[in-house]
């Protein structure tokens, strides 16, 4: 993990993915809000397994642009095996297939403090009767 640098010019997504391609629409919609709050930075989205793009095939898209400080960030709810065992196995041929590219993989996304108050005022407001997703 590390520390962070100070600024990124290009951020890989990578979620589980999965069959369904409605489950996927959040990413996919959290890859263009993002692109947008840090431009001129470019914003990649990759899925583990199932669906397209590849981590690889996002780094590659990066790297193409002009990309040479990249965070992984996992989209996963905990840092269990995927976050902990599978991204860095992801990473580690790139970094040898990009030398001149930096890559600073972050925790899951879940355990940041801001997403997990975030989710916790979501069950506190369908708790109270509030509307949930149809």
């Amino acid at each position: 993990m590390g520390r962070m640098a100070a600024t990124f010019d290009g951020v890989v997504l990578i979620a589980h993915g999965a069959r369904d391609e409605r489950w996927m629409v959040p990413f996919h919609l959290m890859r263009a809000e993002l692109e947008k709050k840090l431009a001129p930075a470019r914003v990649a989205l990759s899925f583990l397994d199932f669906a397209p793009p590849k981590f690889a095939e996002a780094v590659a898209e990066l790297c193409a642009q002009g990309a040479r400080h990249l965070l992984v960030a996992p989209v996963f709810l905990s840092g269990g095996g995927h976050v902990a065992k599978d991204v860095p196995e992801l990473v580690a041929p790139e970094r040898a297939r990009y030398p001149e590219v930096t890559f600073t993989i972050a925790g899951a996304i879940g355990e940041e403090p801001e997403v997990t108050a975030a989710m916790a005022d979501a069950v506190v407001r369908l708790a109270r009767g509030g509307r949930g997703s149809p």
